[in-house]
């Protein structure tokens, strides 16, 4: 079987996300060949002219050990503004080229421009197209001048996909609304990898060394791209002179990069909140220490047009860690986990940094509560169930075609 991937973030880089645990798993199927076009977004990719040859990757891994997935950039030109544009035209003729030397069975688009350049050819080859709406697209581009074209082909895309695929019941409504078949909609959650969640009791001692963490601290963790939304400084500054003067045994621990996180480093330098601890960005498969130190996780986003819609898989790795979550309320997330996996839930972003004072020295109850949780997603978020579940889609989507 022969499986083309498109998007328009970095594979190398960014994630892991969706795609990468479903197709990198598939890829450990030798009948199984799986390529994914993807975009230099990070700019890792280097050359002494304004003209960036292809390059492809092979066997890359980002969240299965020994997958052999493909990863293909085409030429571009390294030139502001045009780098996209140029991209776009070597990726239309690198497609092509896929689909003539060794046509794809189905093609799965995560992204809007790539999107409808295999949206196009699929239907011009009949092959399969199947439309990954894991975000509000649109609402991403930052040029706001362009959201209302890029919305007008996402609808193209979700009225024309062969089926479409979204995390959360909420993106189903959303999708229907935009001009999808309601009976060509398929709900297909995030998930978790039980076996990453073993705990290298050497590198975690070693953590609790260097980040001078003792028994009696209570951590609170966070991980993920450091948004301006993400409530990260809010917490700072509220608990900030409490921990300072002794007051409380508090450390943060923040493990991620990206958009604030330099402003962040310096404000933490500033005010002396030497209690906090900036990790950075760590490899994916050494996250699982850093989580094990935690006695409450945290998805502190404050509600926003992009965060009302989202269901972020880290709540499911927090809790496959067995840990306690504390999450603002956002509608998703609430739609989705609030009967039934014990997540505590606040009233809004003022709400949840208050309730951390008050889970202080609960750490026996959050315990209980963090099992409870991992019983949840054992059972309803593992991804050998929900890859099952996508390998039943795929088949009933090639049937159909």
């Amino acid at each position: 079987m022969n499986i083309l991937v498109l998007q328009e973030t970095d594979w190398l880089t960014r994630g892991p996300h969706t795609q990468h645990h479903i197709f990198e798993t598939l890829s450990l199927n030798s009948s199984i060949k799986i390529q994914v076009l993807d975009y230099d977004m990070d700019n890792i990719m280097r050359s002494n002219s304004r003209f960036i040859k292809k390059q492809v990757y092979m066997n890359i891994h980002r969240a299965v050990q020994d997958s052999h997935v493909e990863i293909i950039r085409t030429s571009h030109l390294k030139v502001p503004y045009l780098r996209r544009f140029s991209s776009l035209i070597t990726n239309f003729f690198q497609i092509f080229k896929i689909i003539r030397n060794n046509k794809p069975d189905f093609i799965v688009g995560f992204s809007i421009t790539n999107g409808i350049i295999g949206l196009i050819f699929s239907k011009i080859f009949k092959i399969p197209f199947i439309f990954f709406y894991i975000d509000i697209l649109h609402q991403l581009i930052p040029l706001s001048y362009a959201q209302g074209l890029a919305r007008t082909t996402c609808q193209i895309l979700l009225k024309n996909a062969n089926q479409v695929l979204v995390h959360t019941k909420f993106q189903q409504s959303y999708v229907i609304n935009e001009g999808s078949k309601p009976e060509r909609v398929i709900v297909l959650p995030d998930g978790i990898t039980l076996k990453n969640t073993e705990v290298d009791m050497h590198k975690f001692e070693d953590l609790k060394t260097k980040f001078s963490i003792n028994k009696d601290d209570f951590i609170i963790f966070f991980m993920g791209y450091l948004y301006d939304f993400a409530g990260l400084q809010e917490i700072i500054d509220y608990y900030n002179n409490d921990v300072r003067s002794g007051k409380i045994k508090l450390k943060f621990v923040i493990l991620g990069d990206g958009g604030i996180y330099n402003s962040l480093n310096n404000y933490i330098k500033k005010i002396g909140a030497n209690w906090v601890i900036l990790a950075g960005r760590v490899p994916f498969f050494e996250i699982t220490e850093y989580i094990q130190l935690a006695d409450l996780c945290l998805l502190s986003f404050r509600i926003n047009d992009i965060t009302k819609e989202i269901v972020p898989i880290k709540i499911f790795e927090y809790m496959a860690m067995k840990k306690p979550v504390l999450s603002n309320s956002l509608p998703s997330v609430v739609l989705e986990l609030k009967n039934n996996s014990d997540v505590i839930f606040s009233k809004n972003l003022d709400d949840l940094i208050k309730k951390i004072g008050d889970l202080i020295g609960k750490k026996h109850e959050l315990k209980q509560i963090g099992q409870q949780g991992y019983e949840f997603v054992k059972k309803n978020y593992a991804w050998p169930i929900l890859i099952n579940r996508f390998k039943k889609i795929i088949i009933d989507v090639m049937k159909r075609a």
